[in-house]
């Protein structure tokens, strides 16, 4: 067997695809473009016999010659694009976060981060009505206020419209990455705007709810006790006010949309004015 002086430098490997591998031991190696005919006997370096297309470490001495051919394991492949794909997300995410920087600024960012978090991972109402429950504000928007025991029950399940509109008044925070125009920058009062709206909503649905339940009451006990039904129902309400409570949730969701309003308004008006 012929053996590469021990003298000889070999270079760092580079990647390499075999694109030809006869019986005799002859094939060719690919390298950047470039063939290389290999002999098994010479410059194969592993335990297994070539096979076409498979990707192999390829080594040359300092004489620009070939030194050295090597199988690459699956297992060290599979990790290697693991790697690249994810150097690849970091890269874009990077890129991604200068553009938002340059476009939102790191104040309105952080809002945003703060607003996430609160919507998210911290809890923004307790209720205490059939059962004592805590909600963050993102399963809030997934509960029904049709019944008040739906309403102190329900865990919530599925996408709801709720949901998907706060998804859209977060991401028309990020308008002015898409567009130049002044308005945009009023895509960061959609968060206040939304939860304006929704707790005006969600507010109506809780006081229809009682009224139909003391209005079933007043139903069975007939249409002489309508006055009492109609006080049971206030009474009602009241309990159901005294039984909510807001948690560090409520305040950070809240205190963000202003702050983002806040920045989109001023934005605006420096764009329009100044």
């Amino acid at each position: 067997m012929h053996t590469s002086s021990p003298a000889a430098t070999i270079t760092t490997g580079q990647r390499g695809r075999i694109l030809a591998y006869q019986p005799n031991g002859q094939g060719s190696v690919s390298v950047a473009g470039i063939q290389h005919a290999f002999d098994v006997a010479t410059h194969w370096r592993s335990d297994v016999a070539p096979a076409i297309n498979a990707v192999v470490d390829v080594r040359f001495d300092d004489a620009g010659g070939l030194a050295t051919v090597t199988a690459i394991p699956a297992q060290q492949l599979a990790q290697e694009d693991m790697a690249g794909a994810a150097k690849l997300a970091r890269d874009k995410g990077q890129q991604l976060w200068g553009r938002a920087v340059s476009a939102l600024g790191v104040k309105v960012l952080g809002a945003l981060g703060v607003l996430i978090a609160g919507a998210f991972i911290f809890n923004t109402i307790g209720i205490r009505l059939f059962a004592s429950v805590s909600r963050t504000y993102w399963q809030l928007l997934g509960l029904s206020a049709d019944s008040l025991e739906s309403f102190a029950r329900d865990g919530g399940s599925g996408f709801t419209s709720a949901q998907f509109f706060f998804l859209l008044a977060i991401a028309a925070c990020c308008a002015t990455m898409a567009s130049s125009h002044p308005k945009a920058a009023l895509g960061k009062c959609a968060p206040l705007l939304f939860i304006v709206l929704h707790s005006s909503l969600l507010f109506i649905k809780i006081k229809g709810a009682v009224s139909d339940a003391g209005n079933a009451m007043g139903g069975i006990m007939g249409s002489r006790a309508a006055r009492m039904a109609e006080q049971m129902a206030s009474e009602m309400l009241g309990q159901v006010w005294q039984g909510l409570s807001f948690g560090i949730g409520f305040y950070l969701v809240l205190a963000s949309s202003i702050v983002l309003a806040a920045y989109g308004v001023g934005e605006y008006k420096r764009k329009t004015i100044g």
